[in-house]
């Protein structure tokens, strides 16, 4: 299927028959906006030259639209049973509680992925990172030596995993804000020290401007959302990544990868002077806002740097997905 030939009556037959309440409110809010700005899906579709990548991509919003009714038996066993064998490389029963959801994390150890880490976390983000390489494309990825710019640490997998992947000579900066990641985040490095003795942790939101002041909007572990809107509740001062590296003279910067929860765009607009200095390599989360397809991809082709895109999925919803640039 092509994205021209998705069909705006047949969508409204198929939602008619949804059944699942969540999947049904999903997917009607996904084709409302869809209805009046389906246009804006073929720049992103226009930009990529891999033809299996565009059929991804058409099928990850069609996917969005119906529901997930379109998701074959076997290509849901097969990502629930991955998740289940992942669990097989537990390193024994201790957890960790997190406070701001009932949600408890696992000690992994990951030596059977070629990693030698061992670290708490949970088992449907460690699977998409470690197993299917969430982040990680065959045409933009971490090498040797790079300098890697995390945003979105969470609970500090992703800056460890980048940190072995780049090597000695490499260095991570990784950007995490809320205390309940944090804890985890600290005990996880504390577990693998020769490792993330080349990380470098800093305690403030990616945004496009730094020292702003953000209001936690929502406060969920790994899906923690801020706003400008002063709510009354916990604020945290920003950083942008073109201050960062300027203010602490890095020399360099490689490889760019942004999951935050949907200030994605801001954090791509605070790290402008680096992406014109250096090109760096970019492996951008979008799937937090419905415009992340247009929105992403249309500012990073703007800047008119010779980036060429590429896109992959990491669930079978289309809920895990990356833009890549390189």
């Amino acid at each position: 299927m092509k994205l021209n030939e998705i069909n705006i009556n047949e969508i409204e037959k198929i939602q008619e028959k949804i059944k699942d309440i969540f999947a049904k409110e999903e997917s009607e809010k996904y084709f409302a906006w869809y209805k009046g700005n389906y246009k804006k899906l073929n720049y992103f579709y226009d930009l990529l030259e891999d033809e299996k990548e565009k059929s991804l991509y058409v099928k990850t919003i069609y996917t969005k639209l119906v529901g997930h009714t379109n998701i074959s038996e076997e290509e849901k066993q097969k990502y629930l049973l991955s998740r289940e064998e992942f669990d097989k490389v537990l390193e024994n029963d201790s957890i960790r509680k997190l406070k701001s959801v009932t949600r408890k994390l696992k000690f992994y150890n990951l030596q059977k992925f070629g990693y030698a880490l061992k670290l708490y976390g949970a088992r449907a983000l460690l699977d998409k990172i470690v197993v299917h390489n969430q982040y990680s494309h065959s045409k933009c990825h971490i090498e040797k030596d790079d300098y890697v710019m995390d945003g979105g640490a969470c609970w500090g997998d992703t800056a460890l995993i980048f940190a072995q992947k780049t090597g000695e000579k490499g260095k991570v900066f990784t950007f995490e804000f809320f205390e309940d990641n944090l804890n985890i985040l600290k005990e996880n490095f504390s577990l693998n020290k020769n490792i993330s003795k080349k990380v470098v942790l800093i305690e403030k939101p990616l945004y496009n401007k730094s020292n702003m002041v953000l209001y936690l909007n929502h406060a969920c572990a790994d899906i923690t959302t801020l706003t400008e809107k002063n709510n009354n509740l916990q604020q945290y001062e920003t950083i942008a990544i073109d201050d960062f590296v300027s203010e602490n003279k890095i020399e360099k910067i490689d490889f760019i990868k942004l999951d935050v929860e949907g200030n994605e765009i801001a954090a791509l607009k605070g790290a402008e002077r680096i992406l014109k200095k250096y090109k760096p390599k970019l492996a951008i989360a979008a799937y937090h806002k419905y415009d992340d397809y247009y929105e992403i991809p249309k500012f990073i082709n703007e800047l008119s740097l010779g980036y060429k895109f590429y896109f992959a999925s990491y669930t079978p919803a289309g809920t895990d997905t990356v833009i890549y640039a390189k």
